[in-house]
């Protein structure tokens, strides 16, 4: 007895000192605790506050959560997060490193990687130091407006979507949260004016152009090629049998068959009879010391303007017009000579049969015979049948403008 005695007189007492539910005590510093086990079987004490109802609503919120969560404990969930804030610390970058990490990306992923390094460094001179992810819409917005000093709305555009698909990829790798390009909209484009030039025009800016420059012209009218694949062309891609020339890989990254016409074949014939390593297949077919067009290109234009003027024709025609604009001649006279909008898609290799609708326009006699099946008649419309590149579908939309005059002066 007096043993049992001592044994209770040297236990703790584990009876509540207060009358406060099970799980809930004062603290020390005096304010209301909770007490609780987790689900690794650790004690915890958590200081909640004044009200004694706030500890009973923090007790059974920390009792059901290790109800829910079996392992849950507070001290590894503390730890997991400050690693995970450590880490988003460490993620977080400039805009200028962010810019260079890109550029690098893109120089193995983007063809034309050379026109977004010179957009990418209008963009790290105005937004260099800003760290990515407390990059706003205010500062997106402010930059891209501040281009329309000096730039047009169309090149607005063209920044903000490169800036878009730069933050895009920014916020796959984690370095910021949302893209706050999103927020900031587009300028709506005009279609614009569609720059070709008809056969005359045609001789005369041959003629202006140096003798070895005059077939990469030529070929680039009559098949629409671009200026990178015409200077990526290989003799091996070049098939005289079946009158193919194969692009392995255009703009938009397919493949492509383009036939030749009589004109670019016997133009690739001479070429073929002056190659300098007839057994390599890959020597390029057009031999130019240029890397880029407008070299030379827009002195050729100036030359066959005044040449034009000079023999009283008209010039005009040839006011801004750039080496990309061959590729809206080809397309221009196919579809004045009756050839569908498909067919001229898949000829000049674009991607949407939407990026050729401009050129509808240029088919009045298609126009013509859509609206004259509305009098239930069939009435013979004229067809284009001269060779692409000639002016019959001029003449005839000019000869429906005489027509039409002539009636309103006899109403």
């Amino acid at each position: 007895m007096i043993e049992r005695a001592a044994r209770d007189a040297g236990r703790r007492d584990t009876r509540k000192k207060d009358a406060a539910p099970r799980g809930i005590f004062r603290h020390r510093s005096g304010v209301w605790a909770a007490r609780f086990t987790c689900g690794a079987g650790h004690i915890h004490q958590e200081r909640v506050g004044p009200l004694k109802s706030d500890a009973v609503r923090v007790y059974h919120d920390r009792r059901a959560r290790v109800q829910d969560e079996p392992g849950w404990c507070p001290v590894t969930e503390r730890e997991t997060k400050r690693a995970e804030a450590r880490a988003a610390q460490a993620r977080r970058v400039i805009f200028r490193d962010y810019a260079r990490e890109y550029l690098a990306w893109a120089k193995l992923h983007h063809r034309g990687w050379r026109t977004e390094a010179s957009r990418i460094s209008v963009m790290v001179e105005a937004l260099g130091d800003v760290l990515l992810d407390a990059l706003t819409h205010a500062d997106v917005e402010k930059f891209l407006d501040g281009l329309l000093v000096e730039r047009t709305q169309s090149t607005r555009n063209r920044y903000r979507t490169l800036l878009h698909a730069m933050l895009n990829r920014a916020r796959r790798y984690g370095h910021l949260p949302g893209n706050p390009v999103q927020e900031v909209a587009k300028f709506k484009e005009p279609e614009g004016r569609i720059k070709f030039v008809m056969l005359e025009e045609e001789q005369a800016i041959r003629e202006a152009l140096r003798p070895e420059l005059r077939p990469l012209f030529t070929a680039s009218v009559h098949t629409g090629l671009r200026w990178s694949e015409q200077l990526a062309l290989e003799w091996r891609h070049v098939d005289f049998l079946t009158g193919l020339i194969t692009v392995r890989q255009s703009k938009s990254g397919y493949s492509r068959q383009v036939p030749m016409n009589s004109v670019v074949r016997a133009v690739l014939m001479d070429l073929a009879g002056q190659r300098q390593r007839p057994e390599d297949p890959g020597e390029p077919v057009f031999r130019c010391s240029h890397k880029q067009a407008d070299k030379f290109f827009p002195a050729a234009i100036e030359r066959a303007r005044k040449v034009l003027v000079g023999t009283g024709r008209d010039g005009n025609r040839l006011d801004g017009y750039t080496w990309h604009c061959n590729r809206h001649s080809f397309a221009s006279r196919l579809v004045m000579a009756g050839v569908d909008l498909r067919t001229v898609q898949v000829l000049g290799g674009w991607r949407t049969l939407g990026m050729v609708q401009r050129y509808s326009h240029l088919a009045p006699a298609h126009l013509l015979e859509a609206v004259e099946r509305l009098t239930g008649e069939k009435i013979p419309v004229p067809r284009e049948e001269t060779a692409p590149g000639a002016v019959g579908a001029v003449e005839l939309r000019r000869n429906f403008d005489e027509a039409g005059q002539r009636l309103g002066s006899v109403s």
